[in-house]
Order: structure tokens, then sequence, then C-alpha cells
């Protein structure tokens, strides 16, 4: 999905260039860069930098790792005890419940969509142990700032794992060096800025 990792930097360093295509063989969430780039946006941030997408974008859907609905369907019809319990983790909201439908209509399994910050015991009957109370004008907002905070943290480790293996192996000139550390030291002081205020 082009979120954290090398991928990010390949991007912001092939990009911009008309002569580089950057072909996407799966499916790519909604509102990940992998899913901007494939419909089609002109300009995309990457480490806070807007990038000009001048590359050539192409994609083959039928790579994706992904079952389809049918295929789902399938493998739980294939059951000779059916399972008591099914739960659906994976996929976009509209994506879940039409799958839950079917698999209701078709299977009388239960099915439960779990939210974010719910927790289920697993015992003779599936009991629902804990649940996380949002109010549903700060849900989204708050939902984002978790959710950009561990993405920041993927980041920061892709980040690490990457400037080891330049000033490891010396690939890095020393004003490359010297340049990465005071981009670090401008990072610090803005966390222990949000950390203060």
């Amino acid at each position: 999905m082009c979120e954290v990792g090398r991928i990010k930097h390949h991007l912001k360093h092939n990009l911009w260039n008309p002569k580089s295509t950057i072909l996407f063989v799966g499916y790519q969430a909604e509102g990940t860069l992998g899913s901007k780039l494939v419909n089609g946006e002109k300009k995309v941030k990457i480490f806070g930098e807007e990038i000009a997408v001048n590359a050539r974008i192409e994609y083959i859907e039928g790579y994706s790792g992904h079952a389809d609905q049918e295929w789902l369907l399938n493998f739980i019809y294939s059951f000779i005890q059916k399972p008591k319990q099914i739960f659906l983790v994976h996929g976009e909201q509209d994506s879940q419940e039409v799958l839950k439908e079917k698999i209701l209509k078709t299977t009388d399994i239960p099915v439960i969509i779990p939210d974010f910050g719910e927790t289920y015991e697993l015992k003779e009957n599936v009991e629902l142990t804990n649940k996380l109370e949002l109010t549903t004008r700060y849900k989204p907002l708050r939902l984002e700032v978790i959710e950009r905070m561990q993405k920041l943290k993927d980041e920061v480790e892709d980040m690490a794992k990457i400037i080891k293996d330049e000033i490891i192996t010396e690939k890095a000139k020393d004003a490359e060096v010297a340049s990465i550390n005071e981009k670090i030291k401008e990072l610090e002081r803005q966390i222990v800025k949000i950390i203060e205020e």
C-alpha cells in the first residue's frame, strides 16, 4: 500500500521521472499512498515533501493475494464441521457487510465484524469482554491520531534501518551523514515540542 518501508524511498526518487514506471500488482486500500497513485493523483506527499507524479502508473489487479468473496464462501462451505462463529477482520466496511450477509444467508453461521477496541473471549459462546468507547464526534480524529502515531513509529524504525545500513557500509558521504544528523535533531526538537504542549 506504499505506506511504510523502503518503497517510499523508491517512490520519492522515481515518481517525478517520466521515464519511470510504477507497477502495482495488488489491491490498494482506500486512503493509502498506493491508492492515491493508482487513482491518478498528480502530486503526493512523501516524508513531508510534495512530489510530482510524472511516472507512468500501471496496475495489475489479478496478482492480489486476497481471496475474493466467492473463494471465501467456498472455503466456509468446505468445512465438514462448520465453525460456530466467524469474525471478519480484514477488508473495507462495505465489503465486509456484504460478505457477512451472504455468510448468514447461506450458512446460518453467526458473523461478527469487530469494531476498533473490541475484545472477545472465545468460550462455548463468544462473549464481548471489552469495548473501547469513543464518542462518535471524536472517534475518527482520535483513531486517526492513534493510526498516525503507529505509522510514524513504523517510519522511524524503517528510517533507522536504512540510515544504519548506509552509515555502517559507509555508502553515505560525511556531508550526507551530517545533514541526516541535523534533520534527526530537528525531528527530536519537534517531538519534544509536541510532548511539552
